[in-house]
C-alpha cells in the first residue's frame, strides 16, 4: 500500500476521521521482553541493517544504469531489456522502502530508522524525478505500436497490459522537461497535507475545561472516548471545546484547503484533464458515473438514517438528537477479554465458509512470524497490513484484546492475504493491489466474522451489540463518507468555475451536505459547521470513496459467500489472486460485483435495513 494510502488507512481504523496517531505505551514490557512469536520477522527482507545499506548502495548505483535506456523504449529487443532492469530495481526500493518503515514503526523513538527512513524516501523521490523519461516514452507508445512490438518480440506480450496502461495517459503526458519540473515539485505540491498535519497532529491546542468539579483536559483521543460517555453535558461541553480551535483558525485552515484544491485543479488543467474528478478517477480507469451512483443512492436512501436517528433518541431518552449524542454505545460491549490465541481460532472459524485452501494459508501466515502483535513503548499505534513482493503481507497490530481487537485482526488479514494471493498468481509488475480495491478483502473479512459472531452469541444483549456494531459500520463508512465525497466534489466543482474558496464559502457548502447527509431527526449545532477543517483525507482529493465503494463491494461478496451461492467462494479467491492485471472494475465483475451501476449500493443499504429491522425486533 503506497505511503500516503497506508496513513488514510491507519486514519480510517478509528470511527470517525481525524484522530491522530500516538505512542502506545499501554502494554509496559520493552519489545526485547516480548517473546518472539508475537513479533514479526524482517529478516525476509534484510538479515541486518548492513545488508540493507549494500542494497541501498546498489539502488543508488542502479539509477544511472535506467538512464541509459533513455530514448531506447520505443525498440522492441531494448524494451524486453529495460523491462528487466526496471523490475529489479522496483523490487529493491520497494524491499528498503518497506524494511525501514517497518522498523521505524516498531520504535518511532529510533534516530537509526527514521534517517534509514528519510533517506530512502529522499532516494525514492530524487529516481522519480530523474527517470520521468520512462512515463514520456511509454505513453508515447500507441496501442498499435505496443501490438507491433509484441509480433516482433513475443517475450513482451505478458507486459501488454502493463504498456497499454501508460500508452492511455499519452494525451496527459507533458513535455520531458515540465514532467520533471512536475516530479520536483511533488513534495512542494504535499506541503498544503505537511502542514496541516502539523496543525492537527502537533500544534493545535484545545482548552481544559471543567464538569462536576473536575478538571478535563481535551484532545484528540480523548474527545473520541468522551463522545461515548453517557454523561451528556459532558459530551456537550467536550464537543464544543472541540471545535474551538479549528473556528479560531478557520481562515487559516480555509486557505490551506483551498491551496490544496487550486493545486489539484491546475495539475488537472496542467494535464489536460476535463476536471479534478476526472483525473482522479483515470488511474482506476473509473468513468465519472461511479462516484455519481454511490451519490445518488445515499442521498435516495437517507430515510433509513433517520430512522437510526429515531432509534438512537428513543433509546437514549432525549427530546433531540446531537451529533455529539451520535456515538454513545446503546448497547454494552461485550464483557469478555480476546486472548490473542482464542482470536486466531474465532476468526479462523469465521473465514471457515472460504474453503480449506484459504484455511490452509490462514494458518500457515499466522505460523510465519509476519506479524506484529503486542504493543510496546515507543510503538506507533494503530494497525496495518504492508509488505513487499519479497516479504508479501505484514499484519501490525496493537492488540489489547478487546473484541475491537479481534474485528481489526480480521481486517488486516484480509489486506494480508489480498497480497499474498496476487503475488503467487501476479508477476511482480501486476501484484500490487489497486488503491480502489484494496479496502474490500479487509471489510470483506469483517463481514464474515460479525456475521459468525451474531450467531454464536448468547444473550440477545450480544445480538444487539454485534448488529448495532453493523449499522454503525454503514453509517460510518457508506452514508458519511459519501458525504465527503460529495463535499469534495462540491468543493472542487466550485473552485473550477472561478468562485472563490474562502472560510465562509467551504463552510456553507459544509453544511449543505450535512443538512442533506445526516437525516431528519439530528439537530445540526453550528460547531459542526465546522468539520470539514478537521478531516486529513481531504488533502488527498477524491479518496474517501472508495471507503464506501470497497464497503459495497465487500457486502455484496459476503453476503453471496454467506448465502452458500454456487461459485461465490471460487469467485471471491479469483478476486484476491486478480491483482492489477486489469481494469478494477472488470476484476470486480469477474467476481460478480458491478460498480458500474447503482445495484452493489442498494445492496448495502438493504443490509443496513435489514440490521435496522432485526435489531427492532430483539
Amino acid at each position: 500500500m503506497p505511503r500516503r494510502a497506508l496513513r488514510l488507512h491507519l486514519q480510517h481504523l478509528k470511527e470517525e476521521c481525524g484522530e491522530p496517531l500516538h505512542i502506545s505505551m499501554s502494554n509496559g514490557k520493552t519489545r526485547e521482553k516480548i517473546e518472539d512469536k508475537y513479533k514479526w520477522d524482517l529478516s525476509v527482507l534484510y538479515a541486518s541493517n548492513n545488508h540493507w545499506e549494500e542494497d541501498y548502495r546498489k539502488l543508488e548505483g542502479g539509477l544511472s544504469h535506467l538512464l541509459t535506456f533513455k530514448g531506447t523504449l520505443a525498440d522492441a529487443r531494448k524494451l524486453e531489456q529495460f523491462m528487466q532492469v526496471y523490475i529489479g530495481h522496483s523490487v529493491t526500493r520497494e524491499n528498503l522502502y518497506v524494511y525501514a518503515n517497518a522498523r521505524f514503526y516498531e520504535d518511532t523513538r529510533s534516530a537509526v530508522y527514521e534517517d534509514m527512513k528519510g533517506r530512502i524516501e529522499l532516494l525514492a523521490s530524487k529516481i522519480s524525478a530523474e527517470t520521468v523519461f520512462i512515463k514520456k516514452e511509454l505513453s508515447s507508445l500507441s496501442l498499435e505500436d505496443i501490438d507491433a512490438m509484441i509480433r516482433e518480440n513475443t517475450q513482451l506480450a505478458g507486459y501488454r497490459f502493463f504498456l497499454q496502461s501508460y500508452a492511455r495517459y499519452h494525451s496527459h503526458i507533458l513535455s520531458e522537461e515540465t514532467e520533471t519540473v512536475l516530479a520536483e515539485l511533488e513534495i512542494v505540491l504535499g506541503k498544503p497535507d505537511d502542514i496541516f498535519s502539523a496543525y492537527n497532529n502537533n500544534n493545535i491546542s484545545f482548552d481544559t475545561f471543567e464538569h462536576n468539579g473536575e478538571k478535563i483536559p481535551l484532545s484528540h483521543a480523548t474527545y473520541s472516548k468522551l463522545l461515548e460517555s453517557h454523561d451528556r453535558a459532558l459530551r456537550q461541553k467536550a464537543f464544543d471545546y472541540y471545535y474551538r480551535p479549528f473556528r479560531q483558525n478557520i481562515d487559516v485552515l480555509a486557505n490551506t484547503y483551498a491551496t490544496s484544491v487550486l493545486a489539484n485543479i491546475k495539475l488537472a488543467k496542467v494535464r489536460n484533464y476535463p476536471s479534478m474528478l476526472e483525473m482522479a478517477l483515470f488511474p482506476d480507469y473509473l468513468p465519472a458515473t461511479v462516484v455519481s451512483n454511490l451519490v445518488e443512492v445515499a442521498k435516495e436512501n437517507i430515510d433509513v438514517i433517520s430512522e437510526f436517528n429515531g432509534l438512537k433518541q428513543k433509546a437514549l431518552g432525549i427530546e433531540e438528537l446531537h451529533f455529539y449524542d451520535n456515538y454513545v454505545p446503546l448497547v454494552k460491549d461485550v464483557d469478555k477479554k480476546f486472548p490473542y490465541e482464542e482470536a486466531i481460532e474465532l476468526v479462523r472459524t469465521a473465514l471457515a465458509p472460504l474453503g480449506a485452501a484459504y484455511i490452509k494459508r490462514y494458518d500457515a501466515t499466522v505460523h510465519a512470524r509476519v506479524i506484529d502483535v503486542l504493543e510496546s513503548p515507543g510503538k506507533r499505534s494503530g494497525a496495518f497490513s504492508w509488505g513487499s513482493y519479497a516479504s508479501r503481507g505484514l499484519i501490525f497490530l496493537n492488540y489489547t484484546e478487546k473484541f475491537s481487537d479481534v474485528s481489526t485482526f480480521a481486517h488486516e488479514f484480509g489486506h494480508c492475504l489480498h497480497r499474498d494471493y496476487s503475488i503467487e498468481k501476479q508477476p511482480y509488475i501486476y501484484c500490487q493491489n489497486p488503491i480502489f480495491l484494496a479496502e474490500i478483502a479487509s471489510t470483506f473479512n469483517e463481514a464474515l466474522l460479525f456475521d459468525h459472531m451474531s450467531k454464536i452469541v448468547k444473550s440477545s444483549e450480544e445480538k444487539k451489540f454485534f448488529l448495532y456494531h453493523s449499522m454503525k459500520r454503514i453509517e460510518a463508512t457508506f452514508f458519511r463518507q459519501t458525504m465527503f465525497a460529495n463535499f469534495e466534489k462540491d468543493i472542487h466543482e466550485m473552485a473550477e468555475s472561478g468562485k472563490v474558496l474562502m472560510a465562509k464559502s467551504i463552510t456553507e457548502v459544509y453544511r449543505k451536505n450535512l443538512e442533506t447527509y445526516l437525516g431528519k431527526g439530528m439537530v445540526i449545532d453550528e460547531q459542526l459547521n465546522y468539520e470539514w477543517a478537521r478531516i486529513p483525507h481531504f488533502y488527498t482529493a477524491f479518496y474517501v470513496y472508495k471507503y464506501a465503494t470497497s464497503l459495497s463491494a465487500a457486502i455484496a461478496l459476503s453476503e453471496r459467500v454467506i448465502s452458500g451461492e454456487k461459485g461465490a467462494v471460487e469467485d471471491y479467491l479469483a478476486f484476491l489472486g486478480a491483482g492489477s492485471h486489469k481494469e478494477p472494475l472488470e476484476i470486480l465483475k469477474d467476481a460478480g460485483v458491478d460498480l458500474t451501476g447503482k445495484k452493489a449500493y442498494e445492496v448495502t443499504v438493504n443490509k443496513f435495513r435489514k440490521l435496522l429491522k432485526e435489531y427492532k425486533s430483539l
